[in-house]
């Protein structure tokens, strides 16, 4: 797959009609095998706060991503057949989360201490990330930008 940036279609309509554009990632749900393993992951190790918690017959712990984002960790048993339309995890996942400019060496640092193995990538013009795996194997990025994908400029926005 190369990296070349294709452009948009973003001006296309189907039979006539536009969708607005998305604003932003509302929420994302991670399947777990050992919730309790995951939830010190983002929470303890990344420092995601916790927002919710769901202790019924839908076990989950939703971490806050900034102040509109969430990351949702359940086990198999919460999604499927019980979840709204049917939500169910994947093989593999790989996500990114951005953090401050200036903060990506203390996060590999503070990573490394506590023993995970971290793969670091500068892509160049401010634009670098460490990588690891979560305890179920999916992909962690952490990354701090100064552009985005269409070389426009990045924003340090919480929220």
């Amino acid at each position: 797959m190369s990296q070349a940036t294709i452009p948009a279609h973003d001006d296309m309509a189907i039979a006539g009609q536009t969708m607005p554009p998305a604003i932003g990632l509302f929420e994302m749900v991670l399947e777990v095998a050992d919730l309790a393993a995951s939830e010190r992951f983002y929470h303890d190790v990344i420092g995601l706060p916790i927002v919710e918690r769901w202790t019924d017959d839908r076990r989950a712990v939703w971490l806050g991503l900034g102040r509109e984002g969430f990351l949702g960790l359940w086990p198999s048993e919460t999604g499927g057949a019980v979840a709204i339309h049917g939500g169910r995890g994947g093989q593999h996942v790989h996500f990114a989360l951005r953090v401050p400019m200036g903060t990506l060496d203390a996060v590999r640092a503070r990573l490394e201490s506590l023993g995970y193995t971290v793969e670091f990538r500068d892509f160049g013009s401010g634009n670098r990330a460490i990588y690891l795996d979560d305890p179920d194997g999916n992909v962690l990025e952490l990354t701090e930008r100064t552009t985005l994908w269409d070389g426009s400029a990045a924003t340090e926005s919480i929220g």
